[in-house]
């Protein structure tokens, strides 16, 4: 085979794969589109904007309820009607990692946060969609008390917003029709 003929078997090969390519991308629509609707009726961004979340127990539940509020509906319009609501509840537990035997103490963990929720239609008991998720997030601990505090909280508002990312995700792909 000489060199032209391979590189002509080359095009052709890459022809073909732009092609293929082209054509399956008409099928492709993004979630968060204007034109992707939701059961609720409507676009799946006005589905999500109508959502309502109440408080949450805890600092995770506070922080997971502020970042889903911002990434729900970031547009910051007051008078979105509201259409469903989001019960949810935070669980967290803390494991160690490693421990340093010299002294007996714990060198990193890993904080464990669960959030189980339901989003239920308002004036109905219909669920529209729910779910359990669980993230995991690693912090070093320190010998300094206030160090290792401020770690875990940290730790905490990380997961905290990883959960709200993961759930919005799981709340519009669940209202897509």
């Amino acid at each position: 085979m000489s060199s032209s003929e391979a590189a002509l078997s080359r095009r052709f090969l890459l022809a073909a794969v732009l092609t293929v390519a082209g054509l399956a991308g008409g099928c492709f629509q993004p979630l968060y589109s204007d034109y992707t609707t939701s059961t609720m009726g409507g676009s799946v961004k006005t589905a999500l904007r109508g959502i309502e979340i109440p408080e949450i127990k805890g600092l995770i539940g506070h922080y997971f309820r502020n970042e889903l509020v911002f990434e729900l509906d970031g547009s910051g319009e007051p008078d979105a009607q509201k259409t469903a609501k989001l019960e949810a509840a935070i669980s967290e537990s803390v494991q160690v990692v490693t421990v340093d035997y010299a002294n007996g103490r714990a060198d990193s963990a890993v904080l464990v946060a669960t959030a189980t929720w339901k989003l239920t239609r308002n004036g109905t008991a219909e669920v529209l969609a729910s779910g359990t998720n669980s993230v995991r997030v690693p912090y070093e601990r320190s010998s300094q008390r206030f160090a290792t505090v401020r770690a875990a909280r940290d730790a905490q508002v990380r997961a905290a917003k990883n959960l709200a990312t993961i759930v919005r995700g799981q709340i519009a792909a669940d209202l897509t029709s």
